[in-house]
């Protein structure tokens, strides 16, 4: 609850980010975590989230609502396409989640086990 993140905005929506992998277990319920992709051509371009990323890991999202992802059969995993120019923008600011929280507390849905 102290490191500090990055503040974006993915989808319109404000959101925490690091370069970093976050452990899911240290996410407090209520919240989503995300693994975001980069681009093949390593521009260092945001692209892709997904539940989690193996191959060009770009960092980690944590939002206080969920991202509507698309299902990929077999694997278990989900993923949503995105346009780094209209989709992300950095802030420019830095907070703790906790910061976070208090100004963008958890949005009480429904959940799945994979989203937290």
């Amino acid at each position: 609850m102290e490191e500090t993140f990055e503040e974006v905005t993915v989808l319109d929506k404000p959101m925490l980010f690091t370069c970093a992998r976050v452990d899911r277990s240290t996410v407090p319920k209520g919240m989503y975590l995300y693994e975001v992709r980069h681009d093949d051509e390593m521009r260092g371009d945001p692209c892709q989230i997904a539940n989690w990323i193996v191959v060009n890991h770009w960092g980690t999202l944590i939002s206080n609502e969920p991202i509507r992802l698309e299902k990929r059969p077999n694997t278990g995993n989900a993923f949503r396409d995105i346009d780094p120019e209209k989709d992300w923008n950095y802030e420019g600011v830095n907070s703790t989640l906790q910061e976070y929280m208090e100004k963008h507390p958890p949005k009480k849905e429904k959940r799945k086990e994979f989203e937290r």
